[in-house]
């Protein structure tokens, strides 16, 4: 009895999982084409962005994700500014060829010309802000979907240093602003990092010294 009571119960979640993920309409070749060259013309003017972010970490080790909350400065060309207020503070600085980390009154500067792997680390994240910047075909065999309101862009690395640390990249763009809503980042362990954007606001003045250390 057990048993098959489990396995009704797994069978619908299974069936839920699948209606969701059927929401999902993959886009033809003209209709890639025409969302591409919106989202690039929406992001390509971008000076400024800043708003709120959720991070939900989930490790193959952990049982529980990790969920983190803060706010997020974006200065073209790529300047940003991670600050984390939740569960601990501490901030993430990119700004040019540097990388800080400041956690406790303490900084670490890390140069990203000497490391290849954090240099794409940035560039994907900057160009995750600007959306339109990621989806570059010479670097990432992209398929794009259509997702109730929203609009779903996945990316496979063809480079093979990125993909040693990245397996997809997914970009869920808002289907009316076309701003960058949410990103996932999936490693070739399975392990995910989800990134949600809220209350975001574009083109406001940002002070340079906030990606200063």
């Amino acid at each position: 009895m057990h048993t098959l009571k489990y396995s009704i119960i797994a069978l619908g979640l299974l069936l839920c999982g699948t209606a969701g993920f059927a929401q999902r309409k993959a886009l033809g070749t003209e209709e890639s084409t025409v969302l591409k060259a919106k989202v690039t013309a929406n992001t390509q003017n971008l000076q400024t962005l800043q708003g709120d972010f959720t991070q939900i970490k989930q490790l193959s080790y952990m049982d529980n994700a990790i969920r983190s909350t803060g706010k997020l400065y974006f200065k073209a060309p790529g300047q940003i500014r991670w600050e984390y207020v939740s569960p601990a503070n501490y901030v993430v600085i990119f700004n040019g060829q540097s990388m800080h980390t400041i956690e406790g009154g303490r900084t670490k500067t890390t140069s990203l010309g000497a490391n290849r792997r954090m240099q794409g680390l940035n560039d994907l994240l900057a160009g995750s802000v600007r959306g339109g910047d990621m989806l570059d075909e010479s670097r990432f065999q992209i398929s794009y979907f259509h997702d109730k309101a929203d609009y779903i862009a996945i990316l496979v690395p063809k480079d093979k240093g990125l993909s040693r640390y990245i397996k997809q990249v997914e970009l869920t763009f808002d289907g009316t602003s076309l701003l960058l809503t949410q990103v996932t980042l999936t490693d070739p362990a399975g392990d995910s990092t989800q990134l949600a954007f809220v209350n975001q606001r574009k083109d406001l003045p940002i002070p340079d010294a906030m990606f200063q250390p």
